[in-house]
């Protein structure tokens, strides 16, 4: 699933990937649990006929590709029971209470959808045990979580989807199939489109670097940023080519220091990851540089080895002033 995320590459990292709280009670609401039955009945056929804009109260710090998770609030099924991202900016529309208020809406565009009444969602009960700040009781919809409180959420669905895949329906808008491969996979598979067909000074296929480099990571944001380290800076894709396909803000702002601009001096580059604490630039950079000078030396490009070894020595230097 492709997701435009048009936003320049200087105001992107601030908010990337927001995540908010819609909360649905089906009891007031003007979509009641007998239009999600028929729904549920058109997705598990392969069809679609409904566009979902929900109204979010944190509007102003929401934007197009933003994460959402799904609240039913109802008293004896209430739980999260579905995910996905916002297909759209925020627009004012008309009240759906009634009421007269100044409502903005999404669009929205659901990845997994299970029905409350029929699947034991994740109730509010372990909701308010594992994410306590949160008031997974009452609130308005379209409430910004934190980033820690999303991070928690995440894996709390994460773990609950890993546990019942053979029951949620894997469709979106326009039948379009859920996207089932993990970030290690589709960073795997766009770095190996992006690079295709390039070698590098001996030769070799260019993937093989960016690939060791992913292989060295000792996590997975590290692993999916060492595979995409390249990207930006030395093929056609840009940066919103890669927020498209959903990557994390953490991924995105480590690619963004990553990218060496070719007007800044290149040690300046190398000062400037250091100075902005991000762990994964940092330790992508240093995987970098030490398989650049192997493969330098291997290659008998002693210039390069020079540039590269000089780079590792102040990122080892700066590590060690801050410790």
């Amino acid at each position: 699933m492709k997701v435009h995320i048009n936003l320049s590459i200087d105001e992107r990292p601030d908010y990337a990937h927001n995540t908010f709280l819609l909360r649905w009670n089906p009891a007031i609401s003007s979509y009641a649990m007998e239009d999600l039955d028929e729904d549920m009945e058109c997705w598990a056929q392969g069809e679609w006929d409904r566009k979902f804009d929900w109204s979010v109260c944190d509007w102003q710090k929401a934007h197009k590709g933003d994460r959402f998770f799904m609240l039913c609030a109802d008293e004896e099924c209430g739980g999260i029971f579905a995910a996905g991202r916002f297909i759209s900016e925020p627009y004012k529309g008309a009240d759906w209470s009634g009421k007269g208020r100044e409502v903005y809406y999404m669009r929205m565009e659901f990845e997994k959808v299970f029905h409350p009444e029929r699947v034991s969602v994740i109730k509010s009960e372990e909701l308010v045990r594992e994410i306590p700040f949160v008031d997974w009781r009452e609130g308005h919809s379209g409430e910004l979580l934190s980033k820690d409180d999303a991070e928690r959420l995440e894996l709390l669905w994460r773990d609950f989807v890993g546990s019942n895949k053979e029951l949620y329906l894997p469709r979106a808008v326009k039948n379009e199939e859920y996207d089932m491969r993990s970030d290690i996979d589709k960073a795997i598979e766009l770095a190996s489109k992006a690079h295709a067909a390039d070698y590098d000074l001996d030769g070799n296929p260019t993937i093989l670097h960016p690939l060791a480099v992913g292989m060295m990571g000792g996590n997975d944001n590290e692993r999916i940023v060492g595979f995409l380290h390249d990207v930006v800076e030395d093929t056609t894709y840009t940066l919103e080519d890669i927020a498209e396909e959903g990557f994390s803000k953490e991924v995105l702002s480590a690619l963004f220091l990553l990218t060496h601009e070719k007007c800044i001096p290149y040690m300046e580059y190398i000062e400037m990851i250091c100075e902005s604490g991000n762990k994964t630039a940092i330790n992508v950079k240093i995987n970098d540089l030490k398989h650049n000078i192997a493969r330098g030396r291997a290659g008998g490009h002693m210039r390069c080895v020079e540039k590269h070894t000089k780079a590792l020595a102040f990122i080892e230097a700066y590590i060690a002033s801050e410790a």
